[in-house]
């Protein structure tokens, strides 16, 4: 699987370097995470899953944006921090995946 968690790697790295507002980064991240998951059919089932998951718990209410807007800077700090491991955790297992 080489290659094939690229969309997945450059949300990691938008999240870990962008210069953006936490706000910004909190919403593209999500939204790339979205995009990854799209190129997605050969992930393993339990990272997909687990990449569904996560998008889940920034989509369930409302769009990710509109979520956001209701949030102090600190929730936004701590979403954030949140969001960027569990993105960084399934990038890395990801290529884990495909070494195997």
């Amino acid at each position: 699987m080489p290659g094939k968690s690229r969309p997945i790697e450059q949300a990691a790295e938008f999240l870990r370097t962008s210069s953006a507002s936490p706000k910004e980064k909190l919403v593209v991240g999500v939204k790339l995470l979205q995009a990854a998951t799209m190129f997605s059919e050969d992930w393993p089932p339990e990272l997909l899953n687990r990449a569904r998951e996560i998008c889940h718990a920034f989509l369930k209410n409302r769009s990710v944006a509109a979520w956001i807007r209701r949030m102090d800077e600190a929730a936004i700090g701590r979403r954030l921090t949140q969001l960027t491991q569990d993105v960084a955790e399934l990038a890395a297992d990801l290529e884990k995946a495909g070494r195997q």
